[in-house]
């Protein structure tokens, strides 16, 4: 009895050690970024249509930019991070970007990352590390985001291509990131838009765990078969589970924490009305947040699909008219 007694104490002491390293992980691990966590990267001109972004002490992170600008005139620029999948074609032909002013597009770190560390081949303790790495290629896709700002807006060199007004904006769960900077130094941005983004990650998170958990082992929700049922409630509550955790690790990256810190720096939301992915509780803490001046629009439909020429054409439209209406996307014939 007394060794049952001490058995049933270590194990009790080793459960309580071990969801504190837990939670004190991910309160380490959440904590929103300052502007001293931006890492420095450069800008290197490959061609005049592609740029590549290094970081400075960590060079063999590196990313792509594209740019698309008029021939022989300074122009207003608009700096656009997209999502995980938009790459050159975004710019390049299929989303007809036909507009004054020069549009940049930054692909995210975050794509060479996977090609640099194949998850198939992770330790435990990779697993157990990957909180950190998220948080790590984050912190270096702010930093790559703020190198492109930086050379643009010239620093200390004079570039006949730009002027000072640059618009930065974010689709998907690339909005994140010119929100955070924007936060840092918004006298820097003249405007923001937060195109289909979004907040509270476990609204968004949870759907999609449950989803593709569906998929993954070939259930119908609406069965009526109770082993079915049983298989169903269980993969709900882990979605849950998970999703929770997720949504707690991922803190640092809700737009809200950073979004009361912009000032004079106007902002523009774009949504989907019956977006499946970005629930209105996931966009709500976003607007409610943000300071004036600030605007939203409404495009009929789900979440954007950047494969899409005809989405592409439809909010590349709508992003041109609300950056012209507040005078941030003109262009004027350099001067010699």
């Amino acid at each position: 009895m007394k060794f049952l007694s001490y058995f049933v104490l270590t194990i009790c002491s080793v459960c309580i050690l071990a969801i504190s390293i837990v939670a004190l992980k991910i309160f380490l691990v959440q904590q929103a970024f300052q502007p001293e966590d931006v890492p420095e990267w450069t800008v290197q001109e490959l061609t005049p249509y592609k740029w590549e972004l290094r970081s400075v002490n960590e060079p063999e992170r590196t990313t792509t930019a594209w740019i698309a600008r008029p021939d022989d005139l300074k122009c207003d620029t608009l700096i656009i991070v997209g999502g995980v999948e938009e790459g050159e074609n975004l710019l390049a032909g299929v989303g007809k970007w036909k507009y004054t002013g020069n549009t940049i597009l930054m692909k995210q770190p975050v794509h060479s990352f996977l090609l640099r560390h194949h998850w198939k081949n992770w330790s435990l303790m990779d697993w157990w590390g990957i909180p950190e790495k998220i948080r790590e290629e984050t912190r270096h896709t702010i930093g790559s985001l703020d190198a492109l700002l930086n050379y643009v807006q010239g620093g200390k060199r004079a570039d006949p291509r730009f002027t000072d007004k640059v618009v930065l904006a974010g689709g998907s769960v690339g909005a994140a990131f010119p929100v955070i900077l924007t936060s840092f130094a918004p006298e820097k941005v003249a405007g923001l838009m937060i195109i289909y983004g979004f907040t509270n990650f476990q609204q968004v998170i949870q759907p999609l765990l449950f989803s593709q958990g569906l998929i993954h082992f070939d259930l119908t929700e609406n069965s009526a078969d109770f082993s079915t049922k049983i298989k169903i409630t269980g993969l709900r509550l882990l979605s849950h589970i998970f999703s929770f955790f997720l949504g707690n690790i991922l803190k640092y990256g809700e737009m809200e924490s950073y979004l009361p810190n912009i000032y004079k720096t106007p902002i523009h939301f774009i949504n989907g009305t019956n977006d499946p992915i970005v629930p209105r509780e996931a966009y709500l803490p976003l607007w409610e947040n943000s300071p004036q001046p600030k605007s939203e629009t409404w495009v009929e439909g789900g979440h954007f699909n950047p494969g899409s020429p005809e989405d592409m054409q439809r909010i590349g439209k709508l992003m041109y008219e609300w950056a012209d209406a507040h005078g941030l996307r003109s262009c004027h014939i350099i001067i010699q």
